[in-house]
């Protein structure tokens, strides 16, 4: 006779009770049940499991060895039930997200505190990379989510445009810029400008803007965080052109934010690995990265009509 799960649960049930009257009782079931239960489990493991004393089952040697083994599996099987509970209600698990440095701020900050916020027993990684670097991670399939500060198309990575407002200005706010409602690419002759690193895309579109006008600004820190380029016009180091969702996080500390007459599409994509399964949780995840965008950008947009 093979070994059934039956048999395991009654074995169990009478090592944890010590009788056959306590096991049929856990096992709402009856005592000639149990019993017999027991024969076949000693028939199907060849192995005498019990000395009968008067009446009374008493476990052997090779009982409590083979119940240091039920218990083990009996642990896993509780623990899977756990786990497939918790995946059918969606309340635990962990994502893992890659992200641009635009998006590492205030910005990612204000999407994990409202999911945490919603979903308790969630777990969230997340780390900051240059974007080409996210591809690479997210075609490893080392993380769920990547956001990038590019246009970015992979091989084995799904893409999807994520945002792209276009960039703006920023200054102190007492500028003398800062009185204008809008920048044109002629204010900024001889201007102290903050750039970005020169092998930035945007940038690279920055200098051939201004040479097609024949505006020169004047290069007084070049920089490759966009943070750090708000921080350093908040203080007064010059003007920057950058993306918006950025900026806004500087705002209420009186940095000012211009709309930039030339400025061109911050262009950001939400990356997936082709092949890395998703699930409810992670879709979830994607609707609150979605739903902070829109509330930044109309944040945006408010502020530059204001």
């Amino acid at each position: 006779m093979d070994l059934n799960l039956r048999m395991i649960e009654c074995f169990k049930a009478v090592m944890a009770a010590g009788t056959v009257t306590g096991a049929a009782e856990m096992l709402f079931t009856s005592q000639p049940a149990v019993s017999r239960s027991i024969k076949q489990l000693e028939s199907a493991t060849r192995a005498k499991l019990f000395d009968r004393v008067r009446g009374r089952l008493v476990p052997t040697a090779y009982a409590f060895a083979l119940s240091q083994e039920v218990n083990t599996v009996f642990k896993g099987l509780d623990h899977l039930r756990r786990a497939a509970a918790t995946l059918k209600d969606f309340q635990n698990g962990n994502i893992s997200i890659v992200c641009a440095p635009a998006f590492s701020q205030g910005f990612i900050a204000d999407v994990v505190t409202a999911f945490v916020r919603k979903h308790g027993d969630v777990s969230l990684t997340v780390e900051t990379h240059v974007s080409w670097r996210i591809g690479e991670l997210i075609n490893d399939q080392k993380f769920d989510l990547g956001i990038a500060a590019y246009d970015m198309t992979s091989l084995g990575v799904e893409h999807e445009t994520f945002c792209a407002p276009a960039e703006v200005c920023v200054m102190a706010g007492d500028h003398p810029l800062a009185s204008r409602r809008a920048i044109d690419p002629a204010d900024l002759d001889g201007v102290s400008s903050i750039f970005m690193i020169n092998h930035d895309p945007y940038r690279k579109r920055l200098d051939r803007t201004f040479e097609t006008v024949g505006v020169q600004r004047r290069l007084v820190i070049e920089t490759s965080n966009s943070a750090a380029a708000c921080a350093m016009a908040l203080r007064g180091a010059g003007v920057a052109i950058i993306n918006p969702l950025t900026a806004l996080d500087y705002v209420s500390s009186g940095l000012v934010m211009r709309r930039f007459s030339a400025g061109g599409p911050f262009h950001s994509t939400l990356l997936r690995a082709r092949h890395r399964p998703s699930s409810p949780l992670i879709e979830l995840f994607v609707a609150e990265l979605k739903s902070v965008r829109d509330d930044y950008l109309a944040r945006c947009e408010a502020h530059l009509n204001a």
